[in-house]
């Protein structure tokens, strides 16, 4: 048996026993929106919002401006609440396989030059500001397509 303290955050991603909480930064820029192609699952190889975990013991609003940074290199402060999307996914036998509760911002960027370009981090594939009109182009994941329509952006 697995020793509960033995285990890390991401040993617990697939399979939970309960949801996760995540978070996801939208940053705009001229109407593009940064995104990232995610490296690993959930989601590998799709572009996304940058986004992650929250730690435990972090403020909601913290883990937001420290993923941006982690994943981007920008340095964002939460501006207002974009969305909440519950992200499910099942395995090909039907069992939850991801769970998570996903708390989404619009950010502004504070520090650095207005047209830096993002650098990927180590759990991206690529980085890059997206012309609303060109989403529907990439290949988006499920939980940003669903963010994006409510808020009407690049979706009708």
């Amino acid at each position: 048996m697995v020793d509960k303290k033995d285990l890390k955050p991401f040993d617990l991603r697939k399979y939970p026993i309960v949801p996760l909480v995540g978070v996801g930064v939208l940053l705009t820029r001229d109407n593009s929106l940064l995104l990232v192609k995610r490296k690993f699952d959930p989601d590998a190889g799709y572009w996304a919002i940058p986004g992650g975990h929250l730690d435990l013991g972090e403020i909601i609003e913290d883990a937001a401006e420290r993923e941006a940074y982690e994943e981007t290199g920008f340095i964002v402060k939460v501006s207002k609440l974009a969305g909440i999307i519950d992200k499910i996914m099942y395995d090909d036998n039907g069992k939850v396989e991801y769970h998570y509760v996903l708390i989404n911002y619009f950010v502004e960027q504070i520090e650095g030059d207005r047209n830096q370009q993002p650098i990927p981090n180590s759990d991206a594939l690529d980085a890059k500001f997206v012309a609303y009109e060109e989403l529907k182009n990439y290949t988006l994941s499920e939980s940003l397509i669903e963010l994006l329509k409510q808020l009407k952006i690049g979706y009708d």
